[in-house]
């Protein structure tokens, strides 16, 4: 399914072939970025997701992951900005923000979205900030606008967008007395997921009075780290955290130190640049793809939890009642039960033999 954001995003890079140019992309790129090897100049590529990052450097562009932090980049340095709004708030406004800042005057942001996204909102919050005249094209569901910075020098007691302080870290969520750390930019940043938490119980239930030690854990998809830290007490020697969002592996390293956990940290997509394997697995899909719902997510985390898992090893899941992952990993797994379920989600323990 073509995104046409992202479409017109691309149309105007290709169009912007002179200047210092910056292409902040997340994850509602996936698959949408076109063939670049014909476009005449490529912009610097910044991506708080992982495969993004890595699909973008293989083209040949100048590719950074990391959480969207442009503090490397001069001040009036940038001739062109292009950006197609995120799912999350603070993101969007961190970003416009930062346009502001790194934007030479008469510089141009080009924002682009859909309309239940709220891009006119971003449109008009940009354009006043930059002191643009705000210009809002329409094609079909996607909304856009070119906004230019006016002449008026940025200083720090410029008045810029409330983006919740994205770049810090805080200690949000109180957890067996001591504070876990956090951010926007990942999925459930301030709280502890219900689903996470059924897996745990479930866990703790399996494993609290196991005599033997578990040699290799993988936490995948590991968010800020709760499943890791939330079985911190059980007899793991080994734990490997692994998730594809610049954000969610910025809190997990905090909280493995702030916790006394003795984990290696790594950035992939589903762990499918991981090449060992683990006895025990823990994961908790997602099934989100920036604004949409995507059900192959699930089963690019069961095709990776397959090929990480040891041959005596068990892999649990937890997923909402209404995701069939049953279904999908009979063809990978030979033993898929479910060993647990309450209203809202169901944990189901997976084995290769």
């Amino acid at each position: 399914m073509i995104d046409l954001s992202n479409q017109w995003i691309t149309q105007q890079i290709q169009r912007s072939t002179q200047g210092n140019n910056l292409w902040c992309c997340d994850e509602n790129a996936l698959h949408q970025i076109a063939d670049t090897h014909l476009w005449p100049r490529k912009p610097l590529f910044i991506s708080n997701r992982y495969d993004i990052a890595e699909h973008a450097r293989k083209l040949g562009f100048d590719s950074h992951f990391n959480d969207f932090d442009l503090s490397q980049i001069a001040d009036n340095s940038v001739d062109h900005f292009f950006y197609r709004i995120s799912k999350e708030k603070a993101i969007v406004h961190h970003l416009i923000n930062e346009a502001l800042r790194i934007l030479k005057p008469q510089g141009i942001l080009y924002l682009s979205g859909q309309k239940n996204e709220g891009i006119k909102t971003y449109i008009e919050k940009a354009g006043l900030l930059l002191g643009s005249e705000k210009k809002i094209q329409k094609d079909g569901p996607n909304y856009s606008s070119q906004l230019h910075k006016n002449q008026r020098p940025f200083s720090l007691s410029t008045t810029v967008l409330d983006d919740n302080n994205y770049v810090e870290l805080r200690a949000c969520i109180n957890f067996n007395k001591q504070f876990i750390y956090s951010k926007p930019g990942q999925f459930g940043w301030d709280k502890i997921d219900q689903g996470s938490k059924f897996l745990i119980d479930e866990i703790n239930n399996i494993f609290t009075n196991k005599t033997s030690n578990i040699e290799h854990c993988l936490d995948l998809g590991c968010g800020y780290g709760f499943l890791s830290i939330a079985s911190q007490h059980l007899p793991i020697i080994n734990r490997v955290l692994t998730d594809n969002n610049a954000a969610a592996l910025i809190s997990a390293k905090q909280n493995c130190t702030q916790f006394g956990l003795a984990a290696e940290i790594l950035a992939s997509d589903a762990g499918v640049t991981i090449n060992r394997k683990f006895d025990l697995i823990l994961c908790n899909p997602p099934f989100h793809q920036g604004f949409n719902i995507d059900g192959d997510l699930t089963d690019k985390f069961l095709f990776s939890a397959k090929k990480l898992l040891a041959p005596q090893g068990v892999a649990y899941f937890v997923v909402n009642q209404f995701i069939p992952l049953e279904k999908k990993a009979q063809p990978h797994f030979q033993v898929v039960k479910v060993i647990a379920q309450n209203k809202s989600f169901k944990v189901i323990e997976l084995r290769i033999h």
